[in-house]
């Protein structure tokens, strides 16, 4: 268990920092709508109370989620169309299996750009019965050519995470030079999923188009799942204000280095 001394009469366990807040987030968006799906994004090591991969699984966070997001498992923890060390895939494996244990789906994400590695990255995913996406582009701002249809195609209505056997993973859409042309090129695809910004730029999405790419192109239902960072606060996004940077608010730590 990592901690870090505030002072020395004080000890914080940020990693329950972090899962209070998810827990935290989620009941009050369940209790909005109640089918509200919460997938945190890597922090695989929330799972378990002491942050260790035989340890004991945290049921009150494993409560609050539907999902765990996973990047680079197979491809790109080091670079993009680079095999992840086994070691650091096995260990993060052993914690994705622990949310798949507790009916948690998996989502995972690999970085790639060549056939073989593509094909490889689905197949190793499925096996472990992981939903993947093999991205062509770390940027994730673009919908793959490769494959040309979705890793396990289908034309069901996916109501429920559980159901789904894919997904786009799409939250940066600068390639696209307008909002129409935007959503129209997602709402021309099969995924069962999609993961996507709130906004086209600084333009909010209307709730009329994004129900609009709830239909997949053979008519069954899909999920739209909006992306939300949680960690940190970005100065292109609607809601800077331009004076932060000579003034920050409290809460706003200083510019992440990497």
């Amino acid at each position: 268990m990592l901690y870090v001394s505030l002072n020395y009469s004080e000890q914080r366990d940020y990693r329950q920092y972090m899962r209070n807040f998810i827990q935290d987030l989620s009941l009050y968006a369940k209790g909005t709508k109640p089918n509200f799906i919460i997938i945190p994004q890597n922090g695989h090591e929330l799972l378990t109370l002491r942050s260790e991969k035989n340890g004991t699984p945290s049921a009150e966070y494993l409560n609050a989620i539907d999902g765990v997001g996973r990047e680079d498992l197979f491809y790109g923890y080091n670079n993009d169309n680079m095999a992840t060390p086994e070691t650091v895939r096995n260990d993060i494996i052993s914690y994705l299996n622990i949310a798949e244990n507790n009916d948690i789906e998996v989502l995972v994400t690999d970085y790639c750009s060549t056939q073989s590695l593509i094909d490889n990255s689905y197949i190793q995913n499925n096996a472990r019965d992981y939903i993947s996406f093999a991205a062509d582009h770390r940027d994730l701002d673009n919908i793959p050519e490769y494959p040309p249809n979705p890793y396990n195609l289908n034309n069901f209505n996916i109501t429920v995470l559980k159901n789904a056997k894919n997904f786009l993973y799409l939250i940066n859409p600068n390639s696209f030079s307008d909002k129409d042309i935007f959503l129209n090129a997602l709402k021309q695809t099969n995924y069962d999923t999609f993961i996507i910004d709130l906004f086209y730029n600084d333009i909010e999405l209307t709730t009329t188009e994004i129900e609009s790419l709830k239909i997949k192109a053979n008519g069954g239902s899909r999920l739209v799942i909006s992306y939300l960072s949680i960690g940190e606060a970005e100065d292109y996004r609607y809601y800077w204000q331009q004076n932060w940077k000579i003034t920050p608010p409290s809460w706003l730590g200083d510019e992440n280095p990497n």
